[in-house]
C-alpha cells in the first residue's frame, strides 16, 4: 500500500497545463487502504496483514463494479482552465464545485492561446494574431465599460453582470473540485479518451498522475477493469502460475 507521507507531498504542488492553466491537489482524504477498511468493515477483517490479500480485494471490488469503497477516497482540487473547458468538465455532476464569478470580480486580460503544433495546420501564425487582437479587444471594451460605472456604486455589479457576456470562453476562469474516486473514475475515463477535446484531456491527464500516486492500487485497477489495460504485474504473475 502506498504511504500516506508520499501522497501528501503532493498536496500544494501546482501542475501546469495549457499556457496559463494548472492544476492543484489542496488535499485528499483516504487512499487503498481507506478503500479496503470500507470494504470490509461488514466483517471486521483486519486491513494490511496481506498485501496481496489487500490488493486482490481491491481487484475484486473494481471487477464486479462495487463502487461504494472508492467514495471514501476524496480529492480537492484547485483549478484554472479556459471557460470552454470549464463549461465541459462541470457535465460531471457527481462532485462539488465553486468558480470564480464575474459578478463579483473583474476579469483579467488572461485568455487561452494554443500554440501552433495544437490546431491545424492550415493555419498559421497570422490567423493566431487574429485570433488575439480579437480577445484583447474584447477585454478591451468590458474593462472601459465596467470602469465607466466605478463611481457610480449602485451600477458596479451590475455592469459587471452584464458585460462580462463579451468575454469569450478562451478566457480562464478558475474553480474548487472536490469529487470521490468513484465519480474520478468517470471523469478520467470519458476525458482522457481519444474522443475528449485536446484541451481538457490534458487536464484529465495531469488529474490521473496524482490519483495514480494517491491510490495506486485504486489506480492500477482501474486501468486494468475499466480501462482495459493489462495491470501492472500480470504478466510477471502469469509467469509464476
Amino acid at each position: 500500500m502506498s504511504s500516506s507521507s508520499d501522497s501528501h507531498a503532493l498536496h500544494g504542488r501546482r501542475f501546469p497545463v495549457l499556457d496559463k492553466g494548472y492544476v492543484i491537489l489542496l488535499e485528499h482524504l483516504g487512499s487503498d487502504a481507506r478503500v479496503v477498511d470500507a470494504a470490509r468493515v461488514s466483517t471486521g477483517t483486519k486491513t494490511g496483514v496481506d498485501a496481496e490479500r489487500d490488493r486482490n480485494l481491491i481487484f475484486f471490488l473494481m471487477e464486479n463494479k462495487h463502487g461504494t469503497p472508492f467514495e471514501h477516497v476524496v480529492f480537492q482540487f484547485a483549478i484554472k482552465c479556459p471557460l470552454f473547458v470549464a463549461r465541459q468538465w462541470m457535465r460531471h455532476r457527481i462532485a462539488s464545485y465553486n468558480e470564480r464569478s464575474a459578478r463579483y470580480r473583474v476579469f483579467e486580460e488572461e485568455f487561452y492561446v494554443p500554440r501552433p503544433a495544437d490546431i491545424p495546420p492550415i493555419f498559421d501564425e497570422a490567423d493566431l494574431k487574429e485570433y488575439e487582437a480579437l480577445l484583447k479587444h474584447e477585454h478591451d471594451v468590458y474593462q472601459r465599460l465596467v470602469q465607466k460605472a466605478q463611481p457610480f456604486k449602485e451600477h458596479r455589479q451590475r455592469a459587471r453582470e452584464v458585460f462580462r457576456a463579451l468575454l469569450g470562453t478562451a478566457y480562464y476562469t478558475e474553480f474548487y473540485w472536490t469529487v470521490n474516486f468513484r465519480s474520478l473514475m468517470n471523469f478520467m475515463e470519458l476525458r482522457t479518451g481519444a474522443g475528449a477535446q485536446w484541451e481538457i484531456r490534458q487536464y484529465a491527464d495531469a488529474i490521473a498522475g496524482i490519483a495514480k500516486q494517491t491510490a495506486p492500487l485504486c489506480y492500477e485497477a482501474y486501468e486494468r477493469y475499466v480501462l482495459k489495460k493489462p495491470a501492472a504485474g500480470d504478466l510477471e504473475r502469469g509467469l509464476r502460475q
